[in-house]
C-alpha cells in the first residue's frame, strides 16, 4: 500500500501530490501532519465508477456531486441496511449527495431495510429493489418525489406505514402475489399514479390511507377470479369502481 503525504496548512486544509503510478482502484493512506499531529485517511484511486466496488456512483464528477447519476450497492452488501444509512441531512435546504442521485440499484442479498434508510432522495427517478429483500420497515423510501414507478419484490409480504409517502411523480405500481398488508400512509399522494397491479388473489389487508389522495383516475388491477373479492373488502370497496381485471 503506498503512503503519500501532505502538510497542513494553519486552517488545516492540505494537497497532496499523487505520483504517476497511482493508478486506478489503488488503495492508499493519505497522511497530514501539523504541528506534530498526524491525521490518516484511506481511499481508492480513482476510476470510471467510484466507492471501492461496494458503493458505485456514476455521472459526471464536475462540480460534485451535482451531476452524478447511478447509485448502485453491488453484491457485496447483504443481510440488514441499517437506519437512515442513506439519508439526507434532516435540514430540508441542504443537498448531501443522496438527494442528487437519479436512481438506486440494490444489487446484493439485502434481506431486510430498516426504517428511514434511504428517506428523501428528492431526485431520484427509479429503485430497484432486490429479490431477496424480505422486510422493508416504516419510512424507508418516504419522499422520493420524482420517482417513476416502483415494483415490490416477491418476498416482501408487509408495506408499513409511510413507507412509500409522497411518491408524487410515480405512473405504476407493481405488488406481487405475495403482499397480506398495507400500511397507513404506506402510498399517500401517489398524485400521478395510472396504475397499480396487485397480483395478491386474497385482497391484501388494508386502511382507509393506504392509497389516501390517490389519483382520483388511477385504475387497480387485480386477478380476474378476485375482482369481486376487492370490491367488497374493508377499505378497497372505496375503490370499487376503479377495480378491473388484470
Amino acid at each position: 500500500m503506498a503512503t503519500y503525504t501532505g502538510v497542513a496548512d494553519a486552517n488545516g486544509d492540505f494537497i497532496v501530490p499523487f505520483s504517476a503510478s497511482y493508478t486506478s482502484g489503488q488503495k492508499v493512506t493519505v497522511t497530514a501532519e501539523k504541528e506534530g499531529a498526524t491525521k490518516s485517511i484511506e481511499l481508492f484511486a480513482p476510476s470510471n465508477i467510484t466507492g471501492g466496488g461496494v458503493i458505485q456512483i456514476d455521472g459526471s464528477f464536475v462540480d460534485f456531486p451535482l451531476n452524478i447519476t447511478d447509485v448502485t450497492l453491488t453484491e457485496q452488501i447483504s443481510g440488514t441496511i441499517q437506519r437512515y444509512a442513506f439519508r439526507p441531512h434532516s435540514d430540508t435546504q441542504s443537498r448531501s449527495i443522496w438527494r442528487y442521485a437519479k436512481s438506486l440499484k440494490i444489487l446484493g442479498n439485502v434481506t431486510r431495510i430498516n426504517s428511514y434508510a434511504f428517506y428523501g432522495w428528492d431526485d431520484a427517478l427509479s429503485l430497484q429493489l432486490p429479490q431477496s429483500l424480505q422486510v422493508i420497515e416504516e419510512n424507508a423510501f418516504n419522499g422520493w418525489r420524482s420517482a417513476l414507478e416502483l415494483t415490490i419484490p416477491n418476498q416482501v409480504t408487509s408495506i408499513p406505514r409511510d413507507c412509500f409517502y409522497g411518491w408524487n411523480s410515480a405512473k405504476s405500481l407493481y405488488l406481487h402475489a405475495g403482499i397480506a398488508s398495507i400500511g397507513e400512509r404506506a402510498f399517500y399522494e401517489w398524485l400521478s399514479c395510472d396504475e397499480i397491479i396487485c397480483m395478491a388473489v386474497a385482497p391484501p389487508t388494508i386502511i382507509s390511507s393506504s392509497f389516501s389522495n390517490l389519483k382520483s383516475t388511477c385504475i387497480i388491477k387485480v386477478p380476474a377470479a378476485s375482482v369481486a373479492a376487492y370490491q367488497s373488502a374493508p377499505n378497497w370497496s372505496a375503490f370499487a369502481s376503479r377495480i378491473q381485471a388484470i
